[in-house]
């Protein structure tokens, strides 16, 4: 394909021939069309230095003679293959692509039922979606409720980092282990499907793939929002799939009935159901998921980098994160070096980047009272002022609720940054707690706002 040779040339200029040379020459080219170019990695590890390096580039400097952004699906080896379905009969498909074809997202092979580090908190969701993914022999044998499948959908939220991708996608490879045919899709891929059927006129095959499927399971729903043609395709879906008896399973970064302009008809089957929440990770879980990482990928690293890691980085997600650029960083940089010879100095170094994404995203007092002042429209400083006007009061008892649930601050330090006391504190947070509980117009609606935008 000419226009992956002439990335690759491109590449060479700025990462270097033998670079180039060993970890991207020697991808395999698959197939190819006008719009698709299908790779294969030999193993995970080239697969994980091509996400790191070469996929943010590829969207502006890999395109076709009509000057078209070209999509890479990047493969491993001997790993299961993405799951199509086609417009054509793809029994005799040549080896190019066909004209329309719906590619999923892909499972992580790591996300399993074995490796969630279940805490206290979300023992209830791991237990329901576990068990709806058994048999009812399983189920059975393990002495659980195989009436739990009466829950239909079921629909989880949580934060960004509490772990619903991983739940889902480990529901999947259980269910699909069970030979069902489960379509497991990310809210965003739903939407893309939609928009390029509809442009290819392939709506039939769309409503064919995703309706013919015994399960189907899509993170992060809150996605759907202002997208009123994808609203309306997942409204049918979601009724041609319940009344046929088969499993849905849901996610988003927050109960059904806080999604922002999300139609009110879904809203309501979102609730059908069972609602169940997940939990931020605290510290004692990140560790544990941070051991159970280093086990599972075989790289055992000093106590001291942990403690760093679990300093630096405050959600699972970007702990995972970090901890896989850092096995990739260290052998491209390090070569043979063992996995517990890096120092704290070299994991700063070789995460430098990740770091700063990290400081900026953080949570912060300080962001909070920034975040509430944008809203109300006053200055952070009215926020921890003495003033007792309703302008301040309202936004400061607001800031330190975020403070108290966000951030898990005792009352006393509370108290010291607001410069109340901790008594006030608490019946400042309770205030807020009771206008979200009984969803008070002011209260609520304005809470919810702030937190969507300091955790988007």
């Amino acid at each position: 394909m000419h226009a992956w040779d002439k990335f690759i040339e491109a590449q060479e200029a700025e990462l270097g021939s033998e670079t180039v040379h060993k970890w991207l020459k020697t991808l395999k080219v698959l197939r190819f069309d006008a719009g698709n170019l299908y790779l294969e990695a030999q193993d995970a590890f080239q697969a994980l230095w091509f996400e790191e390096h070469i996929r943010s580039k590829l969207y502006a400097k890999l395109l076709n003679n009509n000057n078209r952004r070209i999509k890479v699906h990047l493969t491993v080896a001997n790993a299961p293959a993405k799951t199509k379905r086609h417009s054509k009969n793809s029994t005799n498909a040549g080896p190019e692509a066909p004209l329309f074809s719906l590619t999923f997202d892909e499972l992580d092979p790591y996300s399993l039922f074995k490796h969630f580090v279940v805490a206290e908190a979300n023992l209830l969701t791991h237990k329901v979606v576990a068990q709806a993914s058994q048999s009812d022999q399983e189920a059975g044998v393990e002495g659980l409720t195989p009436s739990i499948k009466a829950f239909n959908p079921i629909y989880i939220h949580g934060s960004s980092g509490s772990g619903k991708t991983h739940l889902l996608m480990a529901a999947a490879a259980a269910l699909k282990e069970r030979g069902l045919h489960v379509v497991y899709t990310r809210a965003q891929t739903f939407t893309d499907h939609v928009v390029s059927a509809i442009r290819a006129g392939e709506m039939s095959t769309f409503r064919q793939t995703y309706r013919n499927s015994d399960v189907l399971i899509i993170d992060d729903v809150h996605v759907f929002s202002r997208k009123g043609a994808t609203q309306e395709e997942f409204f049918h879906t979601f009724n041609a799939l319940h009344l046929g008896g088969k499993q849905i399973i849901l996610s988003a970064n927050c109960a059904p009935g806080e999604l922002q302009l999300i139609e009110p008809r879904l809203v309501s089957r979102f609730e059908w159901g069972i609602v169940l929440s997940l939990e931020t990770p605290g510290r004692e879980d990140l560790l544990k998921i941070l051991q159970a990482k280093s086990e599972a990928m075989q790289y055992p690293i000093h106590s001291k980098v942990v403690e760093f890691l679990l300093e630096s980085f405050s959600s699972s997600k970007s702990l995972c994160r970090a901890f896989e650029a850092l096995i990739l960083r260290s052998h491209l940089n390090h070569g043979q070096i063992k996995s517990t010879q890096i120092t704290i100095t070299m994991a700063r170094q070789l995460l430098s980047d990740l770091l700063v994404e990290e400081e900026k995203a953080t949570l912060t007092p300080s962001a909070i009272m920034q975040g509430a002042a944008e809203f109300f429209g006053i200055r952070p400083e009215d926020i921890s002022g003495r003033s007792q006007t309703r302008d301040c009061v309202l936004p400061r008892q607001i800031s330190m609720h975020l403070c108290r649930c966000q951030l898990k601050m005792p009352y006393v330090k509370i108290g010291d940054l607001f410069d109340k006391d901790h008594s006030t504190v608490m019946s400042s947070v309770k205030l807020i707690q009771k206008g979200i509980d009984e969803d008070d117009k002011e209260i609520a609606s304005a809470y919810r706002v702030i937190l969507k935008k300091l955790k988007p």
